[in-house]
């Protein structure tokens, strides 16, 4: 594990196969949370963000922030979620207990989350930016 790593939860995978989110329209946010990446199981069933410990806003840092300008495309076999970079400035008053990043569906019931990123030791004391790739926040590749 290294910071930036991420991993998507499966039971979000199943739900979103059952047709229980529209990831075109729905709103999704993201939030520290202070349990290590490491020890988060993805294949968990219940993956609300209610199962994990929410860092409250302190500094420059606001909990539950809406992800910008979310999209769900499709190309050939690999659809994916994309969505705005974001980041906050630097202040001593930013929280320090965050360990992982966690992008949830703040549409749905149970507030599912899509995926985890791995903060490791980063110090959001000194500002936090985190850049969305081309390839987008997360995929979803079917094999033929």
């Amino acid at each position: 594990m290294a910071l930036s790593d991420s991993k998507k939860t499966s039971e979000y995978n199943l739900d979103e196969g059952e047709g229980k989110y529209n990831n075109s329209t729905d709103v999704f946010k993201w939030v520290f949370i202070t349990e290590v990446y490491g020890a988060i199981d993805e294949l968990a069933l219940d993956v609300g963000i209610a199962q994990y410990t929410k860092v409250p806003s302190a500094g420059l840092y606001v909990q539950d922030t809406i992800l910008a300008n979310t999209t769900w495309t499709k190309s050939g076999a690999v659809s994916k979620l994309d969505g705005d970079s974001f980041n906050f400035a630097a202040d001593g008053s930013n929280p320090t207990t965050g360990k992982t990043l966690a992008i949830y569906n703040d549409t749905s019931a149970n507030k599912d989350v899509f995926c985890f990123v791995d903060m490791a030791a980063g110090d959001t004391t000194l500002g936090f930016n985190y850049t969305v790739n081309a390839g987008g926040i997360a995929t979803t590749t079917t094999n033929a």
